[in-house]
């Protein structure tokens, strides 16, 4: 990903937690020279190593490329915004501001049953909560057969906040609070992200 070095995050802390945050990504493998893309939920584990988890149906055949070329990428986006060059108090251009991640690494795929068990139940888990009525899955070996898992060893983890650094102190402010007046939940979620930037 380009990133100029005043929209490049480092801080991995903040990294984990925007991929944490933001977990239905884009897994990417090239297969004869040809990108694919399948979007799905993923799941952040911070052990001795970072791994990132998640299971493709069967039938996509995106799962053969994992076994066939292990390097992978995985793709997470966050807040974006539309930013007018009205708001700038000098000149400028039409822009994006926006948020993402992008994750290297080596993947394994798993077939077994008691791993894909684990896997979905923590899957479904993580975004049912601990709700009184969560949905707690339950599945026959045969449905799990019709899934392939995965898991990721991150290499490598690369962060863009695009947030209006290279602006100056008036142009960020005015953006920011353009945003804030938006009724949009990207616009004003972006405004947070730059008023967190700028503390």
């Amino acid at each position: 990903m380009y990133i100029p070095q005043h929209f490049a995050e480092h801080d991995q802390t903040e990294i984990l937690r925007f991929i944490a945050a933001n977990a239905f990504g884009t897994l990417v493998t090239v297969e004869n020279g040809v990108p694919f893309a399948s979007h799905i939920p993923f799941l952040l584990e911070q052990g001795d190593t970072l791994t990132l988890s998640g299971h493709l149906a069967k039938a996509n055949p995106q799962w053969q490329h994992l076994t066939a070329n292990p390097q992978v990428l995985a793709m997470f986006q966050g807040a974006h915004a539309y930013v007018s060059p009205t708001w700038y108090e000098g000149a400028g251009v039409p822009t994006w501001n926006y948020t993402a991640v992008h994750v290297y690494g080596t993947v394994r795929v798993i077939h077994d049953t008691a791993w894909l068990q684990a896997q979905v139940e923590s899957l479904s888990h993580c975004y049912e909560g601990d709700t009184p009525n969560a949905w707690i899955p339950s599945y026959p070996a045969k449905m799990l057969e019709a899934i392939v898992g995965f898991e990721i060893t991150i290499e490598s983890l690369q962060a863009k906040y695009k947030l209006s650094q290279n602006r100056s102190a008036a142009d960020q402010h005015n953006v920011r609070q353009a945003l804030e007046a938006s009724s949009g939940e990207n616009e004003r979620g972006v405004a947070a992200l730059m008023a967190k930037h700028q503390e």
